[in-house]
């Protein structure tokens, strides 16, 4: 499989994050991989296998969503705070990073609106 671009792994990363506080909004529970053993998607993907209640899918597919949304706007301090708090390997300079990417796109897509 060919390696990841960081458009991706970025977007995973997030996606991790928002799917971490959505399940433990939604009242779930979810086991965030060992330090070291940790790939880009893992949370989502794991707790989505393992997961039966189809309403709680939903519900837990709708927070981390808008989740996402929310992350993608906010600055690298506040990205590396979520991403610790649930177990996400996203540093200082990872973060700031994944900030000024989606800082970026925002940026290109209003300018080419314009």
């Amino acid at each position: 499989m060919a390696e990841m671009t960081e458009n991706q792994k970025f977007h995973l990363l997030l996606a991790d994050i928002a799917m971490a506080a959505a399940i433990e909004t939604a009242g779930s529970t979810f086991t965030a991989p060992p330090a070291g053993a940790y790939e880009p998607g893992a949370i989502r993907d794991n707790w989505l296998a393992e997961a039966s209640d189809a309403e709680m899918k939903r519900k837990v597919l709708a927070l981390a969503n808008a989740g996402v949304a929310s992350l993608q706007g906010v600055d690298p301090d506040q990205l590396a705070r979520a991403a610790e708090k649930y177990g996400v390997p996203v540093d200082a300079a990872l973060a700031d990073r994944i900030a000024v990417h989606f800082t970026d796109k925002r940026e290109a897509i209003i300018r080419y609106r314009s």
